[in-house]
């Protein structure tokens, strides 16, 4: 991507969700998570890359024992819209017996979680749930995470974790980058 391609996706957005707004409502989204984790010992599962900064934000506000791990798979490369699904990395922690929160920036399709579900579950777990910052309101989704910060239509979202092409990620609220090509 050009150096003008790269600085277009920082200028040339909307937005959708101030940081407060994004703050509030993941404040929102731990307190009922952990009413539903803080007595089961879990292990949460980070899907990078997306899911980085919304795990960070989670843990820091969850007050009792838990283990962290990530996997990574991804769909979507550098372009729009989601491919075949290609796993880079798989959880390494044992997860028999174990409640796991898998956690990821957005839900589109829901074809990303529920491989990653899928694959948790093969894994031995015994409680899969998916936390989301986004959950895109689609009639159409295979899959629905358990959880959600923020409900939101169409659009091409970046920041807090979303990105496109790579870049956008560390923008402290959401954006509609309206034309991503």
């Amino acid at each position: 991507m050009q150096n003008d391609s790269r600085e277009r996706i920082y200028r040339e957005t909307r937005l959708l969700f101030d940081e407060e707004s994004v703050v509030r409502a993941v404040d929102q989204l731990a307190v009922r998570v952990a009413a539903r984790l803080m007595r089961r010992d879990p292990v949460l599962i980070c899907m990078m890359r997306g899911g980085l900064v919304l795990t960070a934000a989670l843990m820091r506000r969850f007050h009792f024992p838990l283990r962290v791990d990530y996997l990574h798979l991804g769909r979507y490369g550098s372009g729009t819209c989601g491919g075949a699904i290609e796993w880079h990395r798989r959880p390494s922690d044992d997860l028999s017996d174990k409640c796991v929160l898998l956690i990821d920036d957005i839900c589109d399709e829901g074809d990303s979680l529920r491989e990653a579900a899928l694959c948790v579950r093969a894994a031995g777990a015994r409680e899969v749930l998916c936390a989301v910052l986004v959950r895109r309101k689609n009639p159409h989704a295979c899959f629905s995470p358990d959880y959600a910060a923020i409900e939101c239509g169409e659009g091409f979202l970046i920041g807090w974790g979303m990105d496109f092409a790579g870049y956008g990620r560390n923008l402290s609220g959401i954006h509609v980058l309206d034309d991503p090509v």
